[in-house]
Order: C-alpha cells, then structure tokens, then sequence
C-alpha cells in the first residue's frame, strides 16, 4: 500500500523536469533574440502550412547554398544528411550578409567574426556542387491574427528581408521581417 505517496511523488518530479525544460527552451530562444548578433540576410520566402503548428512561411537564403570554393580546413569527399557546417557571414556593400568562408565541424573561435551553425539538408558529395545547409530558421510561425496579412505580403514580395539574431555558439533566431528597411513585423521575447 506505499505504491501511492510513490507514484504522486513520480509523478510531480516528472511535472517539474517537463516543466523546467519546456521553460529553458522559452528562455534559451529569447535569450538569443535579446543577446545574438543582428544580421540582416535578403530572402526568397515560399508559403506553405503545417498541419500542427499552423500558419508559417518557408524561407530561402543565399546562405544556404555554399559552395565548395567557401570551404576551408578539412573538408570530406561527400556530406551525410545533418552533417554540422559553420559559416562566417560578411556584411556586404547592399547591407545584407552573406557567406564568405565555411568549415566542417566546429566554429573557429575568430573573435568578432559572426559564425552561423547549421547542417546539410540531405547527402551529397562535396566536391562539385554547393552545399545545401539549415539554419534552423527556414520556417517563421506566426499568429492565426498575423498570418494572412504577412502571407500576402510574402505573395506580393513585399518581405525581402529577415533580421536574424545569431548567438555566440552559432544558434540562430528570426527576429523581425522586414521591407525596404522597414520592420513588418517583430518576433516577441516570450
């Protein structure tokens, strides 16, 4: 008969573990928005929808195609599917940033150098062709309210910039939407 007071105490441990992890992950994400390096990176959004999660664009950038030029240090013959890429992104002249040099593996500690953490899509070889890399912030979710209004405007090309927030370690976070410099819409803390 000492099973009972067992499970109930089972199961708040078990509570409080989901519970803390559920409130690091809210805090790790704004902990990037609030503290990452702000970039600003040019986009070639597409409108899809998700089943669970509702509403969200599918975005493209020009950092996702690396190619076997940006490469330094060791590089392999090919790439499996969720191999761990970090690319040092440069500010150009138009203000957007952009990929200047990419390693396999681990992120040289270069100082002030903004280095974006991802992984290849799908396995490929490396030598020929460009590497095509996830950053984590392919998809921006946004509100049942806030939805339609931004999914015409991604229709209307009228979004073509995303502000992105990227942490020391390389994670990354959509921060804010923007057009012409102009901010759309502004990604919230919590």
């Amino acid at each position: 008969m000492h099973k009972k007071p067992f499970l109930i105490v089972s199961a708040l441990v078990s509570a409080v573990v989901l519970c803390g992890i559920l409130v690091w992950m809210i805090a790790d994400r704004a902990a990037i928005l609030r503290d990452g390096r702000e970039i600003v990176l040019k986009t070639e959004p597409i409108d899809p929808r998700d089943l669970l999660r509702g509403r969200y664009v599918r975005l493209n950038y020009s950092i996702s195609r690396v190619p076997p030029i940006a490469f330094t240090g060791e590089k392999p013959d090919y790439f499996d599917s969720g191999t761990m890429i970090f690319v040092r992104l440069e500010q150009g002249a138009d203000g957007f940033w952009q990929a200047a040099e990419a390693r396999v593996g681990s992120r040289p500690n270069d100082g002030e150098d903004v280095w974006i953490r991802g992984e290849t899509a799908f396995r490929m070889a490396s030598t020929d062709n460009p590497a095509n890399v996830r950053y984590g912030i392919e998809r921006f979710y946004a509100s049942e309210a806030v939805a339609p209004e931004i999914e015409q405007r991604m229709r209307d090309r009228e979004v073509t910039e995303v502000v992105v927030a990227v942490a020391a370690d390389g994670r990354a976070q959509i921060k804010a939407l923007r057009q012409a410099g102009n901010t759309i819409y502004t990604e919230r803390l919590y």
